[in-house]
């Protein structure tokens, strides 16, 4: 074979191995806002959720600034947001939710012992502000809307670590009965000995033993729903960690390995080195349980992991695993940068995976959520930060963020 033949067929191969490359990132990274409300003093960022608020088709973002404004964002199409002040915060909140409260048809606002009516009207941009619960004096650190109770109806789970962890059945008609039934599930989140400060956020309520009822996780334990959420039992989970405010996680309830029973993804947070695993259920009306770690490829030690969203995100029919760093000054990662990570399913049932970088720009997010924001068929995300990090990609400024998801355009 000539040289000159020889050199066209290696240009080839270098410009297809490019493109492959190029072809194979997931995810495109947008800003949403840089130009948050500014305060004197130091605020953090709560309450992320999704949903399409003024119903015109595609998904928005709402967020919160603890102890000031309720902020959601409109997304307009082509990579355009616009940011409306919903409502107050009344006190420091961090775990919020999106649920149509009153069932008129637009999606309402939850968090800490609020909702936030959604007045239906796309041209009014501000939410009513209903309190639910006037006991709560503290900050609600997650929120679940999940049927507790077997009556085909969404409860309302919240965990505050110094509040307890206790659901609500939601009225039929919650304008008239303005405080909701409130029953605890446990209180042994507030011993200083098995302190939870969070855990079953974002999908971590789920039938675990088979009996047809909601359980609930939390980091080294699970609570078994006993009958319709008015007892429980507390059973032990080989994972979960302490972290500086007491033992925190973030987990989602699934069927990883496809063999009819639901596992837990989790991963730890609110610590350094965090970790990632599934924990796999091997059966009966009292599972035991097998940690499958997830694998650490990147360079540098892990931060805080404080999202978690599990899809099937590369539609090749498989869960696959998301997390990213946290930007907090305490619990940074160490000969890294801030990043996010996403754990392939390449075998389709759990037991390899396959670790890569999907976002690599010193920028952290805080309980990122996911949905198919565009309408194109793939999942895309929404993340915000928790707190101001003057090293941060932005320059210290507060951030939203969206990824767009490459898969079906790829």
């Amino acid at each position: 074979m000539k040289l000159f033949e020889i050199s066209i067929i290696l240009l080839l191969l270098f410009i297809s191995c490019t493109k492959d490359k190029s072809e194979d990132r997931l995810f495109e990274h947008y800003t949403v806002s840089v130009d948050l409300p500014e305060y004197a003093e130091s605020v953090r960022y709560g309450t992320p959720a999704l949903a399409d608020f003024d119903n015109d088709g595609d998904i928005d973002f709402t967020m919160s600034i603890t102890r000031y404004d309720v902020l959601w964002f409109e997304f307009l199409g082509n990579h355009e947001w616009d940011m409306h002040k919903a409502g107050d915060v009344p006190t420091g909140q961090l775990g919020g939710g999106t649920f149509d409260v009153d069932q008129d048809g637009w999606m309402d606002i939850i968090l800490g012992g609020y909702w936030y009516q959604n007045p239906g009207e796309p041209a009014n941009k501000t939410f009513n502000r209903i309190q639910y619960d006037s006991t709560i004096e503290h900050e609600i650190h997650d929120l679940v809307f999940a049927d507790i109770d077997g009556d085909n109806k969404k409860d309302l789970v919240v965990l505050g670590d110094k509040e307890g962890l206790f659901w609500y059945e939601i009225p039929n008609d919650p304008l008239q009965d303005a405080i909701w039934e409130k029953h605890t599930v446990t209180m042994e989140v507030l011993d200083d000995r098995a302190d939870i400060h969070g855990g079953f956020f974002p999908r971590g309520i789920g039938d675990l033993d088979g009996d047809g009822d909601a359980d609930i996780v939390l980091p080294n334990r699970w609570y078994r729903n006993e009958g319709k959420g008015l007892e429980w039992s507390r059973q032990f989970l080989p994972f979960g960690s302490g972290g500086y405010w007491g033992l925190s996680g973030r987990s989602w309830i699934i069927d990883m390995d496809k063999d009819g029973d639901n596992d837990i993804v989790m991963v730890g947070c609110d610590q350094k080195d965090s970790r990632a695993a599934w924990i796999e259920n091997k059966g009966s009306e009292y599972p035991g349980f097998l940690v499958h770690l997830l694998p650490l490829t990147s360079p540098g030690r892990r931060g805080s992991f404080h999202s978690l969203w599990v899809a099937d995100f590369d539609l090749d029919d498989d869960w696959d695993i998301y997390t990213m760093d946290q930007e907090d000054h305490l619990i940074l990662p160490e000969g890294a940068g801030i990043k996010g990570y996403l754990w392939e399913n390449i075998d389709g049932k759990g037991q390899k995976f396959a670790e890569s970088v999907v976002l690599d720009k010193n920028m952290g997010g805080h309980d990122c959520q996911f949905a198919d924001v565009d309408g194109d068929g793939d999942l895309d995300g929404y993340f915000k930060v928790w707190a101001n990090l003057e090293s941060n990609a932005y320059g210290g400024k507060p951030h939203v963020d969206y990824l767009e998801n490459l898969t079906v355009n790829n």
